[in-house]
């Protein structure tokens, strides 16, 4: 690793994409650099190696940065990854990276690439790189179960996900979110095999929603919730709720977590007849237009 007090500018890198050589190289990067922002979901670094989007900078043939902006299956791309050594500036690496990216997603048919910037390093520079607030993101948490009064509903199923359901839950998930949350069919068979539990709602036979989330000791998380526009707001999603709630607190969890936009009046409602409360933890998703 270069030495922190050594400043280093823009004419002191190259970039390339990343290969499959450069793995160990990686890990180290990530395992030592005191910034890191790595937004994977279910995939890894290994999965995006060879995607011309996924960019590394050198200096004297020595790897100090990455970035990676990639799609799932909609013409949004994530800025899924920025890394950087000791002694590189945030905007120094921007500069290098950002637009060989953006070149490299516009072949691919890109329209906008987002970022859920987490670290304020990373957050506070976006803004000079032409990114822009698209919105807010609110952690929410449970800490005593509450179970609100529900409808009264027939022809309600509630199942475990099949593997055979992943066309329909994707569908679904289509159908709920904007195209910069879609999932894509790999996306969920990844989610699939991971989460601690994987539910489908059923009205008079046909899938209409679906949850799932994950049980982390102590804490569990619910990742996902939708329930298709034509049936919101019939109180499928409370049911979803409760069962993923039911199943945590029984499997030991304390506190159930969430996140949410902030301009989403109807999550924000239904979580908060939960008793969800803010955790504290808010994030400003960023987006540019390629």
């Amino acid at each position: 690793m270069r030495p922190a007090f050594t400043p280093l500018r823009r004419a002191d890198l190259t970039v390339r994409p990343a290969r499959d050589n450069d793995l160990p190289a990686l890990r180290r990067l990530v395992e030592t650099s005191a910034r890191v922002h790595l937004h994977l979901d279910w995939w890894t670094l290994e999965d995006w190696i060879g995607n011309p989007a996924c960019l590394i900078a050198e200096a004297d043939q020595h790897i100090i940065g990455l970035g990676m902006g990639v799609r799932d299956v909609s013409e949004v791309a994530w800025l899924r990854a920025v890394v950087m050594e000791d002694g590189l500036g945030v905007n120094v690496l921007l500069d290098v990276l950002l637009p060989p990216m953006l070149a490299a997603l516009r072949l691919q048919g890109i329209r906008q690439l987002v970022c859920m910037a987490w670290a304020n390093w990373l957050s506070d520079k976006l803004s000079e790189h032409n990114f822009s607030p698209m919105t807010r993101v609110v952690t929410l948490a449970q800490n005593d179960a509450i179970f609100p009064p529900r409808k009264s509903m027939n022809g309600i199923l509630l199942r475990e996900a099949e593997p055979t359901d992943l066309d329909t839950i994707t569908a679904l998930d289509h159908a709920a979110f904007g195209t910069e949350w879609w999932y894509s069919g790999t996306t969920f068979f990844r989610a699939m095999h991971d989460p601690t539990r994987f539910i489908v709602v059923e009205r008079n036979g046909l899938p209409v929603g679906y949850g799932f989330g994950h049980v982390f000791g102590a804490q569990a998380h619910i990742t996902r919730l939708a329930v298709h526009p034509e049936q919101q707001g019939q109180g499928l999603g409370t049911r979803l709720l409760e069962a993923l709630i039911t199943h945590f607190r029984a499997q030991g969890a304390e506190t159930i977590t969430l996140n949410t936009q902030m301009d989403n009046e109807d999550a924000l409602r239904l979580y908060r007849h939960f008793g969800f409360t803010s955790a504290g933890d808010m994030v400003t998703v960023w987006r540019t237009y390629l």
